[in-house]
């Protein structure tokens, strides 16, 4: 067993994104100090059969957790299901680790991550991401966004309150040992509360914030920029945070051991990308819709209204970039050490998928090419 634990639910419809995120975390030797717990409710037991198999050779290790349903969540919905019930689960296993790291199956990551456990580990401290959004939890509904409890629908808060670290629940690098209680009220949040009109989000997310706020918790979260994890709202292709590849000489030694292969990701100020939420770009709707529509969108919210030959190079430039994260998804998909031409035999996450990356490999090659012998 490993010192430190990466927690993600899995279901078979993200077995190909998982596939990805494996492979970043062999590479750049995460695997060599922490595990995955893969939490999972119908995963095929051919796939489970062949990563057991696979990873024997591999630093990265698989603990595969069966989600069990308590009596009265049966109707919960398979969705929420796999959302509320990792709380449990990582409110007990995770107890048998150092520190853990709480992630969605869609992230793949582009340097080392030992430092953030260890923070979690030595200190009273959580490390998530902020979600860049700010609540004003009001304790009067007729006003907007009042939690409630969902029995009497009275007030969750005595008094009005301003979230500032409302985060993304992925990244969070926790001590399950100090923090354990706080998880697990998550879970047991799963049916208690209501939310008005104008709440924004339903299921774990507020949930979770919610019940950190309940235990006083917020106070000792460390926030980490949102465009070097997650992506958030699309910052990777925002012109101030736009993500660009450096490679450095064959020559030189890179400063930062997390680092342990010459390429970097590196946004436009000159900080290290440590992990892409790449969304699922693994269709061909999805991506022609981020093309034609969020890309000119994303664009149009940052720098303003204008037109023609500008926003032609504006729309190129962000296409590179999208061009440029794809290939890296595509790079660990099929050219690393778990190989998604095998798994598609062992668990069927759609067809059409798998013939979309590969044709899009194909498309991308002079880019994919480039992280190949790094």
């Amino acid at each position: 067993m490993k010192d430190f634990a990466i927690f993600v639910s899995v279901t078979e419809n993200y077995v190909h994104l998982f596939n990805a995120l494996y492979n970043s975390v062999e590479l750049f030797g995460i695997g060599e100090y922490a595990e995955f717990v893969v939490m999972h409710d119908s995963i095929p037991q051919l796939y489970i059969e062949y990563m057991n198999k696979k990873t024997n050779e591999l630093s990265t290790k698989i603990r595969f957790v069966k989600i069990e349903i308590e009596k009265g969540d049966e109707d919960l919905g398979k969705a929420m299901v796999a959302k509320f019930y990792r709380y449990k689960i990582m409110s007990e296993i995770g107890k048998q680790y150092k520190s853990i790291l709480f992630l969605d199956s869609d992230i793949f990551f582009s340097s080392g991550i030992r430092e953030y456990f260890e923070i979690a580990s030595q200190t009273n401290l959580v490390v998530a991401t902020n979600d860049n959004v700010c609540r004003q939890y009001k304790t009067n509904p007729e006003l907007g966004t009042c939690p409630t409890w969902a029995d009497d629908k009275t007030s969750f808060f005595e008094k009005d309150l301003f979230d500032g670290k409302f985060i993304c629940n992925v990244p969070t690098f926790i001590d399950i040992n100090k923090y354990g209680h706080v998880f697990y009220d998550v879970f047991q949040h799963r049916r208690k509360l209501g939310m008005d009109k104008t709440w924004p989000f339903g299921g774990d997310l507020e949930t979770m914030n919610l019940v950190m706020l309940k235990h006083h918790l917020k106070e000792r979260v460390l926030i980490l920029s949102s465009h070097l994890w997650t992506g958030v709202h699309h910052t990777y292709f925002r012109t101030n945070v736009g993500v660009k590849r450096w490679t450095p000489s064959v020559a030189s030694q890179i400063s930062d051991p997390q680092y342990k292969n010459e390429f970097m990701f590196m946004s436009e100020t000159c900080e290290h990308v440590r992990a892409f939420h790449g969304r699922d770009w693994t269709t061909e709707k999805s991506e022609s819709n981020f093309k034609q529509n969020a890309i000119p969108k994303i664009i149009q919210q940052s720098e303003g209204r204008f037109d023609g030959a500008e926003l032609e190079k504006a729309k190129k430039k962000r296409e590179n970039v999208f061009d440029l994260i794809q290939s890296y998804f595509l790079f660990l998909q099929f050219d690393c050490y778990v190989k998604v031409d095998e798994v598609i035999k062992t668990c069927q996450f759609g067809q059409d998928k798998y013939d979309y990356m590969k044709k899009r490999r194909a498309d991308l090659e002079s880019i994919v090419k480039t992280f190949k012998g790094n």
